[in-house]
């Protein structure tokens, strides 16, 4: 959460003080303080909150962008509505508030444009798979997601849930897995980026035939 303090002179000899300022992203009717976080596909607000709300004084708010050898205005009202699809180099990064004796307060922020991590829907196994073995063999789990944010590409976190088992795995995209009986089962990927914004597929049937068990029956048979 952004927070500062500025003094706002009341008289000569006086002056009252601006308890706290935040920065607050809404977005889907949802408000941000923390990690100020945007959908780069929908529309969202950027907005100043100031502490105690009914000030004497009327504020003055100028939204800006600032690169290393350029600083230009974007917005000046107390909240600033960013487009969907803005570019991140069209985003605002810092807010200066002036009162009427022309103190001010500059405060830097930054604004994280997130998408949502994707499951492809194609795994192995795949849906309705019939797997020969037994308790023994080790059965393939694989997966594949995708993050469009190229700085959380490499750091997705997974969770494979299988016959209701939570299995936390980090970044693998696969595992083996083995203990199963002869029957149905079920497995489910999750996927989460650093943002903790997650995808989830649904889960997947497959079943197991245990080949000792059939082997056993063949040769019963045939005595």
């Amino acid at each position: 959460m952004a927070s500062g303090c500025l003094d706002i002179p009341d008289e000569p000899n006086t002056a009252q003080e601006l308890e706290r300022l935040d920065i607050v992203v809404l977005q889907a009717g949802k408000e941000d303080s923390t990690l100020l976080k945007i959908r780069p596909s929908d529309s969202s607000v950027v907005r100043a909150d100031v502490y105690p709300r009914q000030h004497k004084k009327q504020l003055s708010f100028t939204w800006l962008r600032h690169t290393l050898d350029t600083t230009f205005v974007l917005g000046n009202e107390q909240a600033y509505t960013i487009a969907a699809n803005t570019s991140k180099d069209m985003l605002p990064n810092e807010l200066k508030v002036t009162d009427e004796e022309g103190n001010s307060l500059l405060k830097k922020f930054e604004i994280a444009v997130n998408m949502e991590p994707m499951l492809s829907s194609a795994t192995i196994p795949a849906s309705n798979d019939t797997l020969y073995g037994n308790s023994h063999t080790s059965i393939l789990f694989k997966w594949k997601s995708y993050d469009y944010d190229d700085f959380d590409e490499d750091r997705l976190e997974h969770t494979i849930i299988i016959d209701g088992l939570r299995y936390p795995v980090g970044h693998l995209s696969e595992i083996w897995q083995s203990g199963f009986e002869e029957g149905q089962h079920t497995f489910q990927i999750i996927v989460f980026d650093t943002f903790g914004d997650s995808d989830t597929l649904a889960p997947t049937t497959f079943y197991v035939a245990d080949t000792t068990l059939h082997m056993a029956d063949t040769l019963g048979g045939e005595q």
